[in-house]
């Protein structure tokens, strides 16, 4: 029984061993994954640097184009403003200048207006100068009606007419310029 139980002994050792070489041997192929597995990571690790330092080098171009960008900007935006305030300014001068186009055009029209009267009143004067003229004509024709043609070598001399007044020589020259206004604004309506 010493033998069986040496044998036990014996084979139950065989199996650890068995167990233990099959154990290193799986515990041999994951160091050999792990090993690729770092060859790759490594790679993988590498990349990732060179990555790294590509980013950072972008990164500082990308500062230096926004610097330069903002120094860009910043000129444009002191022209524009400049050019703003040149504009506000000759917008003023403008819009003086049509104030003062206004004022002569105002003056002008003024002007011409003021003539216009002025030969309206002109002409009103001339017409009143005719109108009175033309009464003084009428007058002295009914004079020389009233009288008759060779009443002076044959007939005695008649008495004297009674002298108008003043009054009424005033109404008498009233009534005709009326006449002569309305004869004119009825011919000027037709």
């Amino acid at each position: 029984m010493e033998n069986v139980i040496g044998f036990a002994i014996e084979s139950l050792v065989a199996i650890l061993l068995v167990a233990t070489i099959v154990y290193c041997a799986m515990l041999d192929q994951r160091l050999r994954r792990l090993r690729a597995d770092e060859g790759v990571m490594r790679q993988t690790i590498s990349e990732l640097i060179g990555a790294t330092h590509a980013a950072e080098r972008a990164i500082v171009a990308l500062r230096t184009t926004v610097s330069q960008s903002e120094e860009t900007l910043a000129d444009r935006l002191g022209r524009a403003e400049a050019m703003s305030l040149r504009m506000a300014g000759q917008l003023g001068d403008g819009e003086a200048v049509i104030d003062r186009i206004t004022k002569i055009a105002k003056a002008a029209r003024h002007h011409a207006e003021r003539e216009a009267s002025q030969e309206e009143i002109e002409r009103i004067k001339q017409a009143r100068e005719a109108m009175r003229l033309d009464a003084r004509r009428e007058a002295e024709r009914e004079s020389e009606a009233r009288r008759p043609a060779d009443a002076g070598a044959l007939a005695p001399p008649r008495a004297a007419e009674p002298p108008l007044s003043a009054s009424a020589a005033t109404v008498a020259a009233a009534e005709l310029f009326s006449a002569r206004i309305r004869a004119l604004s009825l011919g000027a309506a037709s």
